[in-house]
């Protein structure tokens, strides 16, 4: 089964090679861009938790610029953000 992304922009908010190469597989084509956030500062007590506020807080950040941009373009079009974060036992991954 081939992806088509021809519809809409895929932007994955990951500089995760493993995330890359998944998308890939799945034929879809992507551009990556990282957020500027400070992951450290953002703390919760259980680590479902966390994933999911730092997987929020990138997808913010990338919404922020891609407005930005967007403001300056005449013709954005539809976007498709993809942001994710994973914790293990030992920490943060």
């Amino acid at each position: 089964m081939e992806a088509d992304s021809s519809s809409f922009k895929i932007i994955l908010g990951s500089a995760s090679i493993a995330r890359r190469k998944i998308l890939a597989e799945m034929g879809y084509e992507f551009t990556v861009m990282t957020a500027d956030i400070d992951e450290k500062s953002i703390r919760t007590e259980k680590p479902e938790e966390l994933v999911l506020v730092l997987a929020k807080a990138k997808a913010d950040a990338i919404v922020s610029k891609l407005q930005s941009i967007n403001n300056q373009e005449k013709d954005a079009e539809t976007t498709i953000v993809i942001a994710a974060d994973t914790a293990s036992k030992s920490g943060i991954t």
